[in-house]
């Protein structure tokens, strides 16, 4: 009978032992499911700072890219409003040195004919010599118009 309450308490005491073990293993095993389950949710979080963050940088990049690109138009704009001034006052200059010369021609052919009706050579000479005023006068109005058209150039 001894032997049987030894068998008894021997046996209770393995199943104690195995439902302790059992219960070790089930406590290990949810702290280990504790701590992966933790690490899944930091990770998560990392991952949404990170596609947060990426996505704040791409639309940094993107607004960067558009105040380049507006500010090279506004760069372009400004240089063919230049230009276009440029070439206004280049055509109207060449416009302006052209009536001058045509203006220069007609005074000349004007002299000539009085010239040929003059019939004294005393009024020829003064015809010469009002003749060869305004060839003077000309060419200082030329330098002055070079002086202008220069400082013009500056601006």
């Amino acid at each position: 009978m001894i032997s049987l309450e030894l068998n008894k308490l021997e046996h209770m005491a393995e199943k104690q032992n195995v439902l302790w073990i059992k219960e070790e293993e089930r406590r290990h095993q949810d702290h280990i499911r504790g701590k992966l389950s933790l690490w899944r949710q930091i990770e998560e979080k990392w991952k949404t700072k990170e596609i947060l963050l990426l996505s704040k940088i791409g639309e940094e990049v993107k607004r960067e890219a558009r105040f380049e690109k507006q500010h090279k138009k506004v760069k372009e704009d400004a240089h063919h409003k230049k230009k276009a001034q440029l070439e206004k006052k280049i055509t109207y200059y060449l416009q302006k040195m052209q009536r001058n010369d045509l203006q220069r021609e007609g005074s000349e052919e004007n002299v000539f004919e009085n010239k040929s009706q003059d019939e004294t050579e005393g009024e020829r000479e003064i015809i010469k010599d009002k003749a060869s005023y305004p060839k003077i006068k000309k060419v200082s109005v030329t330098a002055g118009h070079q002086k202008s058209h220069q400082g013009q150039k500056s601006n």
